[in-house]
């Protein structure tokens, strides 16, 4: 049995299927295509899903949710163009018009609470407010989503995998119990 076969039945018994998105936004690291920090870099009127206005606002809540501390922000990392593009290419038809949805709601508590116009720690309170509501409607269930999303692509970025976690591109032993100061306090790397 090779390789190839075994990650085949290992998907198929795990239900690994479910995690598409996330397995696509991993492997979009190993292709030739452009680099997700250069893509970042590109302006906001080249996503290809949201429109320049959802796109801005989406930048804006993933900064707010990883702010630029001792690690780089969320949209230094590309998890913006990973969404949009996931988005334009992945998702299936149904999830977008849900999440739109969902969003639409989102974009008009933000609005209401005028998001774009208020510094870091007032749009991260802003969104923890949002989060920690009892009225669980589309707004809330858009951040999670987005909160979800962001959480995972960030840490899956080769950026924050090779500077900021441990990381292996090629596993060498596997050594189950290992304690967290033999690996100089970091984590793993996704």
């Amino acid at each position: 049995m090779n390789r190839r076969q075994i990650l085949k039945y290992s998907a198929m018994l795990t239900g690994t299927a479910l995690c598409a998105p996330l397995t696509t936004a991993m492997l979009a690291g190993c292709s030739k295509q452009a680099d997700i920090a250069q893509v970042s870099a590109q302006s906001t009127s080249k996503a290809l899903y949201f429109d320049a206005d959802d796109f801005t606002l989406l930048g804006q809540m993933m900064d707010a949710i990883l702010p630029k501390t001792d690690t780089p922000s969320a949209t230094e990392v590309g998890t913006d163009q990973v969404i949009d593009q996931l988005f334009a290419q992945v998702f299936e038809a149904d999830y977008k018009t849900k999440f739109m949805a969902n969003f639409v709601a989102l974009q008009a508590h933000l609005h209401a609470n005028g998001f774009a116009t208020l510094s870091s720690a007032q749009q991260a309170e802003v969104l923890q407010t949002l989060e920690l509501s009892a009225n669980k409607d589309a707004a809330y269930w858009a951040y999670i989503d987005i909160k979800q999303q962001t959480l995972a692509y960030f840490l899956s970025s080769e950026q924050i995998a090779e500077q900021y976690l441990n990381y292996l591109p090629i596993p060498g032993e596997f050594k189950p119990c290992v304690a967290v100061a033999d690996l100089g306090g970091k984590a793993w790397a996704i």
